[in-house]
């Protein structure tokens, strides 16, 4: 059983945010179809790295989706996709505040076309306030919510997230409040208007009000915490890493049994979080200094895992791909392409809903660009598209 089979969604986003929310709802079942601008079609369709002249993140993010090529500034393409809202569920836009409405699609002439439509509209900065007109990525995000203020070494400058963490918090946001939307209408009938902005999905994930409740400004803090400790990623000698977090009592405790220090158990500059954030320095050398003392950081590893402290080793994807538990609960897997590539390893969205239940997930290729458009002009006048 796919949870959203028969629901039909308007895909009108672009890069990583929108169409990653809108794959999550082709998993369950959902009918996507993608609107791409003419020529190069959806950015990240330019994105590398690439196999065989296709970007692997448009594999990604665009799978389970009909792809369909319009010029936004035509009004046979603009009047297609009013005919396709009258039996749409979902309308899901990526454009600046104002766009939509230029071209009228924003959410008052659609909700007149179909009043039990769900429009999400996702964006830098939100659909009002004096920024809302600003451009932005993923990066600006980051800039802008305190996270990358955050993230770097003490001594050292601001530092950007690793990966696109505004934008798959912002699609995990969309699809959240899409689904919520939709069991609202169920129980009231009726639709609704959804605004996401990457920069307030950053802000509330950052959640650091420390200085408006203290008055004392959180300083960088490389790879150890602020406020936990020991609470970070820990080195030997050989330049190997191993993240630990033993912050209560009880792990502390743990901690301390595995290192053989059961001296600094009692010690009370460490007996308590607060006091062991005080001593950091301290706390940092004593692990430290053990892993020196042993053979590998897999070998620590091991240890602490028989005295139940919460640790790992810092996995490359390589490892990740070799890894006995990512493998056997399938986090990983093989999945349908295109083109002359027949499959290629690939994450599902953590949506588990399918691995404890009679629901499935689907994963179908990501479709070539315009591979849809034809049987998208001809909905609502001889064919119907759910083909």
């Amino acid at each position: 059983m796919l949870m959203l089979e028969n629901l039909k969604v308007l895909d009108l986003t672009n890069n990583i945010a929108g169409p990653v929310c809108a794959a999550m709802l082709g998993d369950h079942g959902a009918e996507v179809i993608h609107i791409e601008k003419p020529v190069y079609g959806d950015d990240c369709r330019n994105f590398s790295p690439m196999i065989d002249g296709v970007s692997t993140t448009h594999l990604n993010v665009n799978r389970n989706k009909k792809s369909v090529v319009l010029n936004l500034k035509d009004s046979q393409s603009i009047e297609a996709i009013k005919r396709h809202i009258e039996d749409s569920d979902v309308f899901i836009e990526s454009s600046r505040p104002g766009v939509m409405k230029r071209l009228g699609l924003d959410y008052q002439i659609v909700k007149s076309i179909n009043p039990r439509i769900i429009y999400c509209s996702i964006s830098a900065y939100g659909q009002h306030g004096p920024y809302a007109e600003r451009a932005g990525y993923d990066v600006i995000a980051q800039g802008f919510s305190g996270l990358m203020y955050y993230t770097g070494e003490e001594d050292g400058g601001p530092t950007k997230c690793g990966i696109a963490v505004g934008d798959f918090v912002g699609a995990l946001n969309a699809f959240g409040s899409i689904v919520l939307a939709l069991y609202h209408r169920q129980m009231s009938g009726s639709g609704q208007y959804i605004d996401i902005a990457l920069t307030r999905s950053l802000l509330w994930m950052t959640g650091n009000f420390d200085y408006v409740y203290t008055g004392v400004r959180r300083k960088r803090t490389g790879n150890h915490d602020a406020s936990l400790c020991p609470y970070g990623i820990f080195s030997n000698k050989k330049g190997e890493s191993i993240v630990i977090g033993a912050v209560n009592v009880a792990l502390w405790q743990k901690l301390c049994r595995a290192m053989g220090r059961e001296d600094l158990m009692e010690d009370s500059r460490f007996v308590t979080n607060d006091n062991r954030v005080k001593n950091a320095p301290e706390v940092i050398a004593a692990i430290e200094n053990w892993l020196d003392g042993l053979g590998s950081v897999e070998e620590a590893a091991g240890i602490l895992n028989r005295f139940g402290v919460p640790n790992t080793k810092v996995n490359s994807m390589e490892d990740i791909l070799r890894d006995p538990h990512v493998m056997e609960e399938k986090w990983i897997r093989e999945i349908p392409v295109h083109q002359s590539i027949t499959s290629i390893k690939g994450l599902l969205a953590p949506v588990g809903i399918a691995e404890f239940s009679d629901a499935e997930t689907v994963t179908r290729c990501a479709p070539a660009l315009g591979e849809h458009t034809e049987e998208f002009f001809r909905h609502g006048q001889t064919v119907d598209a759910r083909t």
